[in-house]
């Protein structure tokens, strides 16, 4: 089950939501629903559970956490393209091989080129 489930707003201002089951519409049996995201158009991403909300912003850049802004950049930039993924993190019993602990933890932000430089800005959720 997942922690958070995430809602991406579109420029047009339709949303896609992630379902808990997190299965892809365009492709149930092989993909999660981020495959449906149609990146280009993204404006707001946000990340929904336990009580609270994680948000970024691709029209500017900022964040926000509950509802409150904040920036992880000073310099003026734009153009900014999402990054969000999951890292799963599994330790195991090596004489059984039995599963000890299962940690998930979040990633989202965004990416921009600046110079022919790529130019990330990532929030780590637990």
């Amino acid at each position: 089950m997942l922690k958070y489930l995430f809602t991406a707003v579109y420029k047009d201002g339709t949303t896609y939501v992630q379902t808990p089951d997190d299965r892809s519409v365009i492709e149930p049996d092989k993909r999660s629903c981020f495959f449906d995201v149609k990146q280009d158009d993204v404006e707001t991403f946000t990340l929904t559970g336990d009580g609270h909300s994680y948000l970024v912003d691709l029209r500017d850049g900022h964040f926000e956490i509950d509802g409150v802004p904040f920036q992880m950049h000073e310099e003026h930039l734009s153009d900014f393209r999402l990054v969000f993924f999951r890292r799963h993190t599994h330790q195991y019993q090596q004489s059984t091989l039995s599963e000890l602990s299962h940690e998930m933890v979040y990633r989202m932000g965004w990416q921009c080129t600046v110079d022919g430089e790529n130019y990330q800005e990532i929030m780590q959720i637990a």
